[in-house]
């Protein structure tokens, strides 16, 4: 049995529906599986998901009968296991090409490029539109991966996934369930640590990828990053390189503005001129590591050229827009010590020659790290001669004084009370012509400073 359970009642059904974790996905013939959670425990909605049509709960406590009507029993050591059990199940019934994608940046964003150029592209000569199964949303953890391998419906040949991590050991259990063909670790920066200490606790989690792969896999590896590079060599099976010296390399880099970016993506022995609609020098990064990881799969790159470009902006991710004259980088879907610097090299780039403002949020889950990593932040901040600053969050003295140690002058930090107040003194102080950066943690939601500012303008 996929789930290594006993089953303790057989019920009428035969053949099962959608395995879901929530009752109120439940339809007719469902398998709800009863995940225990810090705040919720599955097993308190078996009445539920047996009322709505599940034909087969799966448990590890074993329950009262009364309410369960005819639906299949089946109880297992544990339903989180168990969930991932079956999705290794159907990864390998359908046997499709699986490629797994982490890393501390960029992960997401790789992971939509690769699957927009697999969407464009044949592989032995047969095209992949239509075949290719991606994460969706932030399905990346031991719960959202298995329910998204359990989305193949068997005419897949392709499945990319992004792998997440918070605390030691999810990246290797990811690893065992998704069973990938090819892996790529973006970069190994500052980030979780909370959960993973130190950056080599988290070098040391991300690197389960490479350790934990097939060794008849390949490895994609990131030159420009030393963490991947590193753990890149210890992998013993077959590697393509991308970076600086990489064998798929991305050269002549422009900026285009609000249009993004342009550059010459080089691979064995072929250039293509990319014409990518998001900005950043950390995206170029992306777009070349996702080259690499479909060109390695077998695409060619006048699809990886038709699928990078056919990759849109995304939500408060590097997101760049005109407003009453005012350039505005939305990157406040989450942040930590990396990205913040990738986002201000960014603004910097962006609003050369213009005055150049960061509305910057905390950066969560940096544990021991946390105030030392603001008072860096901070430093950085000031190195990039940003014209002024807004700080929202815990740590914004923090940040305050490392950009005050920098050279930076009182004046041009303004630590705010929440997201309308900061919004206020912006709009009070803001001329048109000037570039706007929004950035912090995911907790900090600092699309609100942005929200209310386009509110009091109206």
């Amino acid at each position: 049995m996929a789930t290594d359970g006993k089953i303790l009642r057989e019920g009428k059904g035969v053949v099962f529906g959608d395995i879901v974790t929530g009752s109120g996905g439940v339809v007719k013939g469902s398998v709800f599986v009863a995940l225990k959670g810090e705040r919720f425990d599955g097993h308190d909605f078996l009445r539920d998901a047996v009322r709505r049509g599940a034909a087969c709960l799966v448990v590890h406590k074993r329950p009262d009968f009364t309410h369960l009507k005819s639906a299949t029993v089946i109880r297992v050591r544990d339903t989180l296991r168990a969930l991932g059990n079956l999705a290794h199940y159907r990864r390998q019934l359908i046997a499709p090409k699986v490629l797994a994608i982490t890393g501390s940046n960029g992960k997401t964003t790789t992971k939509e490029m690769v699957a927009a150029i697999l969407e464009r592209a044949s592989i032995e000569g047969k095209s992949l539109r239509g075949k290719v199964l991606k994460t969706e949303g932030n399905f990346n953890n031991l719960v959202g991966l298995p329910l998204t391998l359990l989305r193949l419906q068997g005419k897949e040949r392709v499945a990319v996934l992004e792998l997440g991590t918070s605390r030691p050991g999810e990246i290797r259990r990811l690893t065992k369930i998704a069973d990938p063909d090819i892996g790529l670790i973006t970069s190994v920066a500052p980030a979780h640590l909370a959960g993973l200490s130190s950056l080599a606790g988290v070098a040391r989690e991300k690197g389960e990828l490479f350790r934990s792969m097939n060794p008849g896999g390949l490895a994609v590896v990131n030159l420009d990053d030393p963490w991947a590079r590193r753990l890149g060599e210890g992998f013993k099976g077959a590697k393509i390189t991308y970076g600086k010296r990489g064998e798929v390399r991305g050269e002549s880099r422009k900026f285009l503005g609000v249009r993004g970016t342009e550059f010459t993506l080089r691979a064995g022995g072929e250039r293509q001129l990319i014409r990518l609609r998001l900005s950043g020098e950390h995206n170029v990064a992306n777009a070349v590591g996702a080259a690499a990881m479909a060109y390695g799969l077998g695409a060619d790159l006048n699809a990886v050229r038709r699928g990078l470009e056919a990759v849109k902006p995304f939500p408060m991710r590097m997101a760049l827009e005109r407003w009453r004259g005012i350039g505005i980088i939305n990157d406040s879907y989450n942040a930590n010590p990396a990205s913040m610097e990738a986002a201000l090299k960014t603004l910097v780039e962006i609003g050369a020659g213009k005055e150049k403002i960061a509305i910057l949020g905390d950066m969560l889950e940096l544990g021991r790290e946390s105030g030392r990593s603001h008072l860096k932040l901070g430093k950085r901040v000031a190195r990039y001669r940003i014209d002024r600053l807004y700080l929202l969050g815990e740590q914004a003295q923090q940040v305050k004084e490392g950009v005050l140690l920098a050279g930076m002058k009182e004046e041009q930090v303004i630590v705010g009370k929440n997201h309308r107040d900061i919004a206020r003194m912006v709009r009070s102080q803001t001329k048109r012509g000037a570039w706007l950066l929004f950035k912090g943690s995911r907790g900090m939601k600092m699309e609100m400073v942005l929200e209310a500012l386009k509110e009091m303008g109206e």
